[in-house]
């Protein structure tokens, strides 16, 4: 096996740090509440209760969406390029490695966007990553495929 790369989307805080800001901030606002409560300002607490569920509620989405990943495997006569979504639904396509070109394409804001490209398909790769790492994990299959057409026999040694 040439390559066998997984990539899996960045997340900025660990479930349990994610856990703890809830769990403070939540612990704040109840201070604040407290304070609202003595001033006579109790219609604002709803709002404050309404807040700290979002929090919780945008964190676990955001954890849930980051559960996809894709795979890129080079063995054999294939590159498989395997999407799994959030949910589990697995996506499998297969290009020719001898043919399947790596394409960066560098936008004018200073994104880069990653492509596979073989035999009429054209399929993006890690539209998660930030730019960066979209440019690295290029790099890296282009190293993979060039290995791959460097071992395979030539047709001019065979007479």
């Amino acid at each position: 096996m040439l390559l066998d790369l997984t990539l899996t989307p960045n997340r900025s805080l660990s479930r349990d740090h994610a856990r703890l800001l809830v769990l403070v901030v939540g612990g704040l606002f109840l201070l604040g509440s407290i304070r609202f409560l003595v001033l006579g300002l109790w219609p604002v607490i709803p709002f404050m209760v309404a807040d700290v569920a979002l929090l919780g509620w945008a964190l676990r989405s955001n954890y849930r969406s980051g559960g996809g990943h894709e795979r890129l495997v080079l063995a054999g006569d294939a590159l498989t390029l395997t999407r799994v979504s959030p949910w589990g639904e697995a996506q499998v396509e297969q290009l020719e490695p001898w043919y399947t070109r790596v394409m960066i394409e560098e936008t004018p804001l200073g994104d880069a966007r990653l492509f596979l490209a073989a035999r009429g398909q054209r399929l993006q790769v890690g539209s998660f990553l930030s730019a960066p790492e979209r440019r690295e994990v290029g790099a890296v299959i282009r190293e993979a495929l060039a290995r791959y057409r460097n071992q395979m026999p030539s047709t001019s040694a065979m007479a």
